[in-house]
């Protein structure tokens, strides 16, 4: 179902090259990610995706 945003009040509607200005981001948080004594990755799952840790960590 399609729905006409121009009869929202307060939308606007946006020129392709508004458009492309956009910038997404992935929602992640990377200050929430460490490394653990063992050498693991500690935080959230995603951390494991996006972060690495050195085998030896000082502490």
């Amino acid at each position: 179902m399609k729905m006409n945003l121009s009869k929202i009040k307060g939308a606007n509607v946006l020129s392709r090259e508004n458009q492309s200005k956009i910038k997404g981001q992935a929602g992640v948080d990377l200050s929430l990610c460490g490394c653990s004594c063992s050498g693991a990755v500690t935080g959230p799952k995603y951390c494991e995706d996006y972060f690495a840790c050195p085998q030896v960590h000082d502490c």
